[in-house]
């Protein structure tokens, strides 16, 4: 997003954060409503253009926003659009991806409350890993041409069958998303910004075998000075690393394996 968008969604943030602090319990139906709001958009682009377009007044872009969604979601949810209606977007597709930062943010802050943020951010990782491995699975998933969204998401809710609440929703949203962007793309959306919601940011690391308890949090310690802020790592295996470690926070990558090495001498042999 351009600052402009980016402004915007700040302050669309800020209002609707207020809300959810009052509305204990009721996140995943508010996401529920703006993931529908966001699609409903999405699928027509003349309707964004309007609710976007600069030479309308504020007021005129608020109020078509409540004409469309009259009776079709809660108000809360209406009046959350409406207010971004009424603010200025740099580009249009930014006014779609701003509903789905905030129903993933409406998400983030239920799971927050019920003390299952961290839980929902490892799970979210697992999925990750394990369809990253599965290439049969993420084409099935990705498929909308030959399954059918509700096919699609029940064979996600078969393979992780212990998600709680707030990471199945999550799961069943980069499915139907998958159509637009890879599952695994999107779930890597979803596990930053359950970082920052813990306030924190995120190691990938990749071992050849599990780590002990120490060296995780002599790693962990040793990135939290380097970064200068918390770091929580993510460990997945992999024999192919051989030994050693690589590491990815966000488009940083630390690659200390010996499979890296051997990579790198066979090429300078090359050479």
């Amino acid at each position: 997003m351009k600052s402009g968008s980016k402004q915007a969604l700040a302050r669309a943030q800020e209002r609707w954060d207020a809300l959810l602090a009052e509305s204990s319990g009721q996140e995943l139906e508010f996401a529920e409503q703006i993931f529908a709001v966001a699609d409903l958009f999405a699928q027509h682009s003349s309707l964004t253009g309007s609710v976007t377009d600069a030479g309308r007044t504020p007021a005129a872009r608020g109020q078509l926003v409540a004409d469309v969604l009259s009776d079709r979601v809660r108000a809360e949810v209406s009046e959350l659009t409406q207010g971004m209606a009424r603010d200025s977007w740099s580009e249009l597709p930014d006014f779609t991806a701003a509903l789905e930062n905030l129903a993933v943010r409406s998400i983030l802050a239920g799971a927050s409350r019920a003390d299952a943020l961290a839980q929902t951010e490892e799970q979210l990782y697992s999925a990750m890993r394990f369809l990253k491995k599965e290439r049969a699975l993420r084409l099935v998933l990705s498929d909308s041409d030959r399954y059918e969204a509700s096919a699609r998401v029940g064979l996600l809710d078969s393979a992780f069958p212990n998600s709680n609440d707030f990471t199945r929703a999550l799961l069943n949203r980069a499915v139907t998303q998958a159509d637009r962007r890879t599952v695994t793309a999107t779930l890597v959306e979803y596990i930053t910004a359950a970082a920052e919601a813990g306030e924190h940011i995120v190691a990938a690391v990749t071992s050849a075998m599990p780590l002990k308890r120490e060296q995780e949090d002599r790693l962990a310690r040793i990135l939290t000075e380097t970064y200068g802020r918390e770091v929580r790592l993510h460990v997945g295996i992999d024999p192919a690393v051989i030994g050693g470690l690589r590491i990815h926070i966000g488009e940083d990558v630390i690659d200390g394996t010996i499979a890296s090495r051997i990579t790198a001498a066979r090429e300078a042999f090359k050479n």
